[in-house]
């Protein structure tokens, strides 16, 4: 996950806790509107924000399977065809 800022000109320490507070509420939206639609990454770019945001699939569970192998006898086997 990458965001990116610009902001031209001096700035408080206050008023830049401010606009990075905005821009993280942006990227909770865009994150949300992403995974709501099922998007793998996403790219959004304006005056202000820079943001990639990528999300990984979770790993699938396992499911263990016994498996059973039966010797039949070729006669066996042609009586049930």
């Amino acid at each position: 996950m990458r965001m990116k800022v610009t902001i031209n000109g001096k700035v408080s320490k206050d008023v830049l806790t401010s606009i990075l507070n905005e821009q993280k509420d942006k990227t909770k939206l865009i994150d949300n509107f992403a995974k709501e639609n099922k998007l793998e990454s996403i790219i959004y770019k304006d005056a202000e924000l820079e943001y990639e945001g990528g999300f990984t699939k979770a790993p699938s569970k396992r499911i263990e399977v016994e498996k059973r192998w039966v010797n039949k006898k070729k006669s066996d086997l042609q009586k049930l065809n």
